[in-house]
């Protein structure tokens, strides 16, 4: 099939049907529309690395539903196997010069991609969750690589593809943010996963694997005091030199320390936020690159980019909303003390890992948002610096 079949009324209607099966379905148009697909990173890094169409795609679509008649706007996400992501990413390596080149090359089915075309639709079909997107269908297509998410169509939401907008952040927000990802985190912390764990197998973090990609970590590292001299200066480039030294010792603590499932890219290229009747509520979407760790990775990470200079203050403040939430919950984070050593070991491996990766691309298609990202980054770092081991 060609990317364009996927769009047609009696394949979409088979995704409903299937999606939906005690209901009676059927689609009598499906109009296609334009949707911008700038936000999404993967999608814009891949674009011509497949002869496909890679990316998210606006569809109306006309139909009933037990008789009862319907006209929605979707979106249909069409991913590529997580194979081509790599590739690309290798390919990204090698214009940013031999050294890391050299590298990446030996672990660039390790560095969390791989597995990217099953795991979002793992999470949506045995993960739900009521702040994720509404789905519509799923679909997988082994043979011509093909993955399929049909879900709603955002729009009149709040703070969609914000990342450039910080300041649009009000406490209010962020705390909603916090407190369902608390839930989540709550949630995947103490039940059994449904989700085959085979695609969650060699690049999941855990003391052995951060070990064994200490090349990378360094390489990336050395990359990024290249191209961002200005954010990796001396003093906070040194700390993760210092950090990629001691993921033994540090990754014996994180061992100990409870894991759950994290979306692993909570930040606000992938949130927005409904007006409901319960008031404020939030959107989480892209969930491809799911993995486990510790919960406080999450935190890191979504504190890094919606916090401003302004604002580097209430970290804290915003960590212990938190961990009070997530304690609620689960009654297993009482010690502050130990719960900001955890954040503090998260914020490493995400220094490392993420803003490793992400700096790397950046480094060949600018990132706008990305400098002052690691700004925040770094500022939250270097105040728990005492804590390394």
């Amino acid at each position: 099939m060609n990317t364009s079949d996927y769009f047609r009324v009696k394949f979409v209607e088979k995704l409903l049907q299937e999606h939906n099966q005690d209901s009676i379905i059927k689609v009598s148009t499906v109009k296609r529309f334009p949707v911008d697909n700038s936000a999404s990173i993967l999608s814009t890094l891949n674009a011509g690395s497949t002869g496909l169409e890679i990316g998210h795609f606006g569809l109306e679509v006309a139909y009933t539903e037990n008789e009862k008649k319907h006209t929605r706007k979707m979106v249909m996400k069409v991913k590529p196997h997580g194979s081509v992501t790599s590739g690309m990413l290798n390919s990204l390596s090698e214009i940013c010069g031999e050294e890391l080149s050299r590298v990446y090359s030996q672990f660039k089915e390790l560095t969390g991609f791989s597995n990217t075309h099953m795991r979002e639709l793992e999470i949506y079909q045995k993960a739900p969750a009521a702040f994720q997107p509404e789905i519509f269908g799923l679909h997988v297509d082994a043979p011509n690589q093909i993955f399929l998410i049909l879900m709603e169509y955002l729009e009149e939401v709040e703070l969609l593809n914000a990342v450039m907008q910080p300041e649009l952040w009000t406490p209010e927000h962020i705390r909603e943010s916090l407190s369902k990802i608390a839930q989540w985190h709550a949630s995947h912390l103490t039940t059994p996963e449904t989700l085959d764990l085979k695609y969650w197998n060699e690049d999941v973090a855990s003391k052995k694997y951060m070990e064994n990609l200490q090349p990378l970590w360094t390489a990336l590292l050395d990359h990024a005091v290249k191209v961002l001299p200005e954010v990796y200066t001396p003093q906070n480039s040194a700390l993760l030199y210092k950090a990629i030294e001691k993921i033994p010792v540090y990754w014996d603590a994180l061992e100990k320390m409870p894991k759950t499932l994290v979306h692993n890219d909570f930040n606000p290229r992938n949130t927005c936020f409904k007006r409901g009747a319960a008031g404020l509520e939030l959107c989480l979407y892209d969930w491809e690159l799911a993995t486990f760790h510790v919960p406080q990775y999450d935190v890191a990470e979504f504190l890094s980019f919606v916090l401003r200079p302004e604002t580097y203050h209430k970290r804290w403040e915003y960590l212990e909303f938190y961990r009070n939430e997530l304690n609620k919950l689960t009654g297993k984070f009482e010690d502050k003390e130990e719960f900001e050593k955890s954040f503090f070991y998260a914020s490493l491996d995400l220094g490392l890992h993420r803003f490793g990766m992400y700096t790397m691309a950046h480094s060949v298609s600018p990132y706008p948002f990305l400098p002052a990202v690691l700004n925040s980054y770094f500022d939250g770092l270097q105040e728990m610096k005492h804590l390394l081991p």
